[in-house]
């Protein structure tokens, strides 16, 4: 599936504010890799991780995020996962991480307890 027109402009718009880029998957290397290079956005990131290869644990279960933080030496804290999914948004706020959750137009909106609506854009920490 190909990135939305902005994905990769935005990515190397973050690389070059000195963002430190990477992937977590629950997908095999092999199948991001092919995903990533088709998107033609492999060259931005600096590392990959596949749950497959690590823990062995999917998202949104805290071992996937914590083994990240730990391979990167950094504190769950200072990263930030973007991604299109509630699950894995709260798995990594679970984890101590921040996220931003990306909706699309035509995404069903989620709905917080509270009953407020969680739009585009939005930062759940």
């Amino acid at each position: 599936m190909p990135p939305h027109p902005e994905v990769p402009a935005a990515l190397r718009r973050l690389r070059d504010h000195g963002f430190r880029l990477f992937t977590l998957t629950d997908n095999t290397l092999e199948i991001s890799g092919r995903q990533l290079d088709a998107a033609g956005v492999m060259d931005l990131f600096e590392r990959r991780f596949s749950v497959d290869e690590t823990v062995r644990r999917h998202k949104p279960a805290p071992e996937a995020y914590q083994s990240v933080a730990a391979a990167l030496q950094a504190d769950p804290g200072d990263i930030c996962l973007i991604a299109s999914h509630v699950w894995d948004t709260l798995g990594a706020v679970a984890a101590s991480w921040q996220a931003a959750l990306i909706s699309s137009r035509g995404q069903a909106p989620w709905i917080r307890g509270n009953g407020d609506d969680v739009g585009e854009s939005r930062l759940l920490s």
